[in-house]
């Protein structure tokens, strides 16, 4: 116990290549455990894959590890302090959850990605490899310009007119999606980050976070607003987004202009999602 508590107050003797620094302060957003392995989701978009993953901390008879579960709620809002990097590759991170102290911790392989495609590996016998981050792989100029000069969409139509009366979260992107016709988990990590990108760039929404009851939206460029949110879509995956997940959205003015009469709205669901970025089906 005396080495796992000393771990957590930061005296960590292993190697922390720079990419392990930028996981400090972040928080666990979500968990996910199948048949290739473990997930581990930051609110950042960055992931821990491998294939266990342990979670050490204050149990009935003291301190306990156990299997990383899924949407483990140990971990999930607990906020990582720290990381440790053993020369063998194992991977300690050192968090703070809500009934104290936990480790984290995972054994070659594994591969911690990021936002923009920055990458840590451990292989088998703990060779470690990184590659920074690059450009933005979801916001990139040219694909702004694009979002920005883009014509709204019926599905887009409907999440305008649900946005008229509460605040808007990825949820609801699933939902109209799903009502659209989406069927596939790559379905919805493809066209809902691009849905919301298209609606931020032409100014009909606005990000930011819920707290108190209040809509306070975020002072970030458009840019790296869309980034977080095509990073952290496709780490969470598919369909998992919901509420206190990545964002939430008011409508803007020009969103609130948007909302007169248009035909599309009058459509059975999945008709008007033709108009729509990466349609379903194979009749476009």
């Amino acid at each position: 116990m005396r080495s796992f508590l000393s771990g957590l107050s930061g005296h960590h003797q292993g190697r922390r290549p720079a990419l392990l620094e930028e996981l400090r302060g972040q928080t666990i957003l979500h968990t996910r455990v199948a048949a290739r392995g473990t997930w581990t989701v930051t609110a950042r978009g960055w992931v821990l894959h491998s294939r266990i993953q342990q979670v050490e901390g204050p149990g009935r008879d003291g301190i306990a590890a156990s299997a990383v579960d899924l949407r483990d709620p140990r971990l999930v809002g607990a906020a990582l302090q720290g990381a440790e990097l053993l020369p063998d590759g194992q991977l300690h991170l050192f968090l703070q959850g809500a009934e104290g102290p936990l480790r984290l911790s995972t054994v070659p392989r594994w591969q911690l990605e990021g936002p923009r495609g920055a990458l840590l590996r451990a292989e088998e016998r703990g060779e470690i490899s990184q590659l920074p981050p690059g450009p933005p792989v979801h916001a990139a100029p040219e694909q702004l310009a694009e979002h920005a000069a883009s014509a709204r969409s019926g599905i887009e139509d409907r999440l305008l007119a649900q946005g008229r009366d509460e605040w808007l979260h990825p949820g609801h992107v699933v939902t109209v999606l799903a009502n659209a016709g989406a069927l596939e988990d790559e379905e919805f990590e493809r066209r809902g980050p691009v849905l919301l990108a298209r609606m931020l760039a032409r100014g009909e929404l606005r990000a930011g976070f819920v707290t108190a009851g209040r809509f306070r939206a975020w002072d970030m460029p458009l840019a790296e607003v869309v980034e977080h949110i095509g990073t952290t879509w496709t780490a969470l995956g598919g369909r998992t987004p919901g509420p206190d997940m990545i964002a939430w959205f008011e409508l803007t003015r020009a969103g609130r202009e948007a909302l007169g009469p248009r035909s599309e709205l009058t459509m059975p669901p999945g008709m008007s999602g033709y108009d729509s970025p990466g349609v379903v089906g194979g009749f476009r």
